[in-house]
């Protein structure tokens, strides 16, 4: 079985599907450290602000922010 390569990891997008829940018609994801984060109006928008959030702190991590 081979690994991805990190280069490989940072030109796909990839969400587990768990993370995503809607309730009473608002969609949520959730992150590593469990902080549950929306509401948002769609699964996509859910999907947006967690690409964000995620280049949030990959920024973070490269500037020695935590």
């Amino acid at each position: 079985m081979s690994r991805r390569t990190d280069d490989e990891e940072d030109n796909k997008a990839r969400f587990r599907s768990d993370r995503f829940f809607c309730e009473e018609g608002n969609w949520y994801f959730t992150t590593r450290e469990n902080v549950i984060r929306g509401p948002y109006e769609s699964r996509e928008d859910a999907e947006k602000e967690l690409m964000l959030y995620l280049r949030d702190l990959q920024t973070r991590e490269r500037f020695g922010g935590g």
